[in-house]
């Protein structure tokens, strides 16, 4: 995502933090990255919907669209957030933080 501006890196940087931490609040990190990998082959996709949705999103008083569709229409934007939802999982198994394993 080198070829957006440092305004909007920080505005995307901040979006994926707020929801990684949402996930991580609520112990889903390993969820959300079998979710990830599940459907990688469709994040273009769903990135594109965003984009169609974003209007409508608007007008529901959403935000932070433009940035998730910035991160998932570009191709190194869902491995880089596997891999830093990957280290949130790491660093819950080392510092004793339960970790939902869905059974």
């Amino acid at each position: 995502m080198s070829s957006d501006s440092p305004v909007h890196e920080e505005k995307i940087d901040e979006t994926v933090d707020e929801t990684l931490s949402a996930i991580r609040q609520r112990r889903m990190v390993l969820p959300a990255i079998l979710f990830l990998a599940g459907h990688r082959p469709l994040a273009f996709t769903f990135g594109q919907m965003l984009l169609i949705l974003q209007p409508l999103a608007v007008l529901l008083g959403s935000r932070g669209l433009d940035a998730w569709v910035r991160v998932l229409t570009h191709p190194s934007g869902p491995p880089a957030l596997t891999d830093r939802l990957a280290e949130l999982l790491e660093e819950d198994r080392h510092s004793g933080r339960e970790v939902k394993t869905g059974t």
